[in-house]
């Protein structure tokens, strides 16, 4: 799955790697080809119902997902062990193994 900020470089990028012009993706999701260009510069946001029919256009399917952010002390944690050498991993490894018997215990 690909992460992106905005609808604009979405459509963008599907246009591109489907190989269409923007006149090209305007007549297909049948629409003009300068509100695709807004679409693609940003200065418009096209609804979810055409974003999805741009989307098709492209050949694609639309999915949308909401994700709940990392916990920042996992991440800390996450690139502490990274920086770590294997050995001190594998020992920590097994520490938060212990951590979490306990913890299921607990509950």
């Amino acid at each position: 799955m690909v992460s992106v900020e905005s609808a604009s470089s979405l459509l963008r990028d599907m246009r591109l790697e489907a190989g269409l012009s923007q006149r090209a993706l305007a007549e297909r999701a049948e629409t003009s080809q300068p509100a695709i260009a807004r679409y693609e510069r940003g200065v418009a946001t096209p609804s979810l119902q055409t974003l999805a029919r741009l989307t098709r256009a492209c050949g694609r399917r639309l999915r949308l997902s909401a994700e709940r952010p990392p916990d920042p002390r996992d991440v800390e944690l996450a690139e502490a062990l990274l920086d770590s050498e294997p050995l001190e991993r594998l020992r920590a490894l097994q520490r938060y193994g212990r951590l979490r018997s306990l913890a299921q215990e607990e509950q």
